[in-house]
């Protein structure tokens, strides 16, 4: 593995001739420009840019003062974990920092990582040692390109170059998701100008409801909801807001005074887990913590339930006139409106767009998108319901308690690999009320059937577990001997919630495998960074994989092994050689081999020096070259 001592590693904007959001999309730029409006986040507003105003309170007192005014197309500073407490923080920028529409300079990656460490003063983070990563976070991307089209998978163009010589050793376009894709509008916009406004006014608490016409610009309807929100929180809230100062009462109370400064929809921006923590925006990592020091914005975070929580738990209990769940649960997998085929069907996309799409992107923007999607695996079939994601660690503060750590902690708890891959065809290691896959080897639902709490199963002795509690942050080679050689699960997957492939062609989540291996999915082909033929016969790939394709294994080289270990093979290819979907072809496929006798393939018969030609998806079975001898 090449660290920063040989290399540097940057990034700068690239474009897909079949980009599906355009051919040639792409996004150098986060500025603006006459008819083209991308983002407000660096404009100034009370002497601080919005981005300073909104997330300056996350920081220590006056720290990010001190990189004000934010310039604009560099994102906001990012501490170095390895460092912490102390903040030496970093900042990316857009490649078209130096001139907006017209640069595309590749802008290195600021952070080297040899080990990453993730909340590590706390029960549920780490120190994950010999992740061996480049890191750039906080690039200031946003989902409108450079022709002011929306595009929420634009590409950047990742090379690696020689310290010494300055050549670049390789390259490879991935995609960096980005999303501002929220529907608040459909609950919390007046009636009059878009959804169904039954947040106008909630559980009889009335308040002001601004029209989208009286709202400011640029994105008035989005806008309007936003502050009714605000206004809904004060109506809701006000009489209990606290001081961030002191801890006194700090009443809000808008009917009697509009300019009330102790109201939240007179202190815009507002950052919402100023109040309710958000491990995702904690870039110090020092958990939930009151700051007596910002004044006004001082966070408050131990007196409130989490982000989570208040989006979730809260959400997920509210319910219509007629007492139906305004974000209905997702019925298990097995049911019969979930049962009509392999992908995600429209009762499903209806429910998913009722729920997890209301805030998530999104309708439009579809986060869920890869081998998950295609699957029929949906949100909720990993994560639980709405009121079970919100049950986090945070429910007693709000009454003076403390953190409950025996449940989840969000974006640090989630469900692994190993809770729906918890074996493979000769060993499942299906856990009690399972839910399993027609395959029989996977399962369709990460925890079991009536779990309250949706708590993911854990298999650790799977050969697709884990190394870590996150499969973001798997793989590093710390001696656990899972992984590959230190090659993190993503390398090879892709993304979470675009796990290799794309079920559409096209889509640019697909152009990274398609560069490194020559097709889409998962990076299976030895030779993408293995010189072709050099592996011989091993069992010594990732997860246990052996060579594949056209080589000395496939060529007569297993017939030993296959004798000595049948086991290994059975794993794969079936307890009777029958063959499984762990055995599928990832791609068409013809080779040559020495000799073919008694297989399918020859017609029982012997034939040398045979051609085999297996297409993408068929199940490697033992008897396709010779008799079947499991």
């Amino acid at each position: 593995m090449l660290s920063n001592q040989s290399v540097g590693v940057s990034y700068q904007s690239a474009s897909s001739p079949t980009d599906p959001a355009g051919a040639g999309s792409i996004n150098t730029t986060s500025q603006n420009k006459s008819g083209i409006f991308k983002t407000n986040f660096w404009e100034q507003l009370k002497g601080k840019t919005l981005a300073g105003g909104g997330y300056g309170a996350l920081y220590p007192p006056g720290v990010f003062d001190s990189f004000e005014p934010l310039p604009a197309d560099k994102g906001i500073p990012v501490p170095d974990p390895a460092l912490l407490p102390a903040l030496a923080a970093g900042q990316q920028s857009m490649p078209g920092f130096n001139n907006p529409f017209k640069a595309n300079t590749p802008q290195g990656f600021d952070r080297f990582d040899a080990d990453f460490h993730f909340f590590a003063d706390f029960p549920f983070g780490r120190v994950i040692q010999g992740v061996d990563w480049f890191a750039a976070d906080g690039i200031p991307l946003f989902p409108v390109d450079d022709s002011g089209a929306s595009n929420a998978y634009p590409l950047m163009k990742v090379s690696a170059t020689d310290k010494t010589s300055g050549k670049v050793l390789t390259s490879t376009d991935v995609v960096l998701p980005v999303s501002s894709e929220a529907d608040c509008q459909n609950c919390h916009a007046d009636p009059g100008d878009a959804g169904n406004g039954i947040a106008s006014t909630f559980a009889g608490t009335a308040f002001s409801v601004i029209r989208a016409a009286n709202a400011p610009e640029p994105e008035k309807l989005l806008n309007a909801a936003k502050i009714n929100i605000l206004r809904l929180h004060d109506a809701k809230h006000g009489a209990k807001y606290t001081s961030s100062i002191d801890g006194k009462p700090a009443v809000c109370d808008a009917a009697a005074n509009p300019a009330d400064p102790d109201c939240l929809a007179n202190q815009v921006p507002v950052q919402c887990s100023q109040c309710h923590y958000s491990p995702a925006l904690d870039l110090a990592q020092v958990g939930p913590i009151n700051d007596t020091k910002q004044g006004i914005k001082g966070r408050q975070q131990t007196r409130h339930i989490s982000m989570s929580r208040a989006m979730h738990a809260f959400h997920g209990r509210q319910k219509d006139g007629n007492g139906k769940q305004l974000f209905p649960d997702m019925p298990a997998p097995t049911s019969a409106a979930r049962s009509s085929g392999p992908a995600v069907n429209d009762f499903e996309l209806g429910v998913l767009e009722d729920t997890c799409y209301q805030c998530h992107p999104g309708k439009n923007t579809q986060c869920l998108r890869g081998a998950m999607f295609s699957g029929g695996v949906v949100c909720q079939d990993c994560h639980g319901n709405m009121e079970q994601v919100g049950n986090d660690f945070t429910g007693k503060l709000a009454s003076g308690g403390g953190l409950d750590l025996t449940k989840r902690v969000p974006w640090a708890s989630e469900p692994k690999c190993q809770s729906c891959h918890t074996g493979d065809a000769s060993q499942s290691n299906h856990p009690a009320g399972a839910i399993v896959a027609k395959d029989g080897i996977r399962l369709l639902q990460a925890y079991a059937t009536g779990d309250a709490t949706a708590t993911p199963f854990t298999s650790p002795a799977s050969r697709f577990a884990e190394n870590q509690g996150l499969y973001r942050l798997s793989g590093s080679k710390d001696g656990t001997g899972k992984g590959h050689e230190g090659i993190m699960c993503e390398g090879c997957h892709g993304s979470t919630h675009a796990i290799w492939p794309n079920p559409n062609p096209n889509a640019n989540d697909n152009i990274a495998a398609s560069q490194l291996q020559g097709h889409t999915g998962t990076i299976i082909e030895c030779n993408t960074c293995h010189e072709a033929g050099s592996l011989g016969v091993t069992l010594d790939g990732p997860h246990g994989m052996h060579p594949v394709g056209g080589t000395r294994f496939a060529d007569g080289g297993h017939e030993d092994l296959a004798e000595d270990k049948p086991g290994a093979c059975r794993s794969c290819h079936g307890n009777n050689g029958q063959g499984t979907v762990l055995s599928e072809v990832a791609a068409d496929r013809s080779f040559v081999i020495e000799e073919c006798e008694g297989g399918t393939l020859c017609s029982g018969g012997k034939a040398k020096n045979f051609q085999v030609t297996l297409a993408k998806g068929t199940k490697v079975t033992c008897n396709l070259c010779h008799e079947n001898k499991l």
